[in-house]
């Protein structure tokens, strides 16, 4: 059984460099999210707090399970764990389904907005790449 040090060594640096971001910028989408829903801290229209306010129940959890299974998903990738993939899924499907529902409801903030549309575009895209880069490396062995 290789040692905590050896085992360090044989860790490509990319793991550490996409680990630190990804939990970085979670961690940052955690923090504006939970302070939105809540009302607190933030520089929001009247429309933005209006969106807010109005969400369903279920919608309010499955954009948190979103938020922190990505978090999760981060740290996961810092301890090289397997799970990693699976929460960054796990996000992505979460991410997906609620906006789906969002624009089929009519209520999405990227229906009213340029910003917002690609801010969302963004958000989509930087999921899947995680979601691929924790699935590659574990196919790579590297998350163990």
């Amino acid at each position: 059984m290789p040692t905590r040090s050896k085992a360090l060594g044989t860790t490509p640096w990319h793991v550490w460099t996409v680990a630190i971001l990804t939990l970085l910028w979670n961690g940052g989408g955690t923090y504006t999210i939970v302070m939105a829903q809540m009302g607190n801290g933030l520089d929001m229209d009247a429309h933005e707090i209006a969106y807010y306010a109005h969400q369903p129940l279920w919608f309010v959890i499955t954009t948190d399970l979103a938020l922190l299974s990505a978090l999760a998903a981060a740290v996961a990738l810092l301890l090289r764990s397997r799970v990693a993939a699976w929460l960054f899924a796990l996000s992505l499907g979460a991410i997906v389904a609620n906006n789906l529902y969002d624009v089929a409801a009519n209520t999405s903030l990227a229906l009213a907005d340029s910003g917002w549309r690609n801010l969302t575009i963004v958000i989509v895209i930087v999921a899947v790449l995680q979601c691929a880069y924790a699935l590659t490396m574990t196919r790579r062995a590297v998350l163990s």
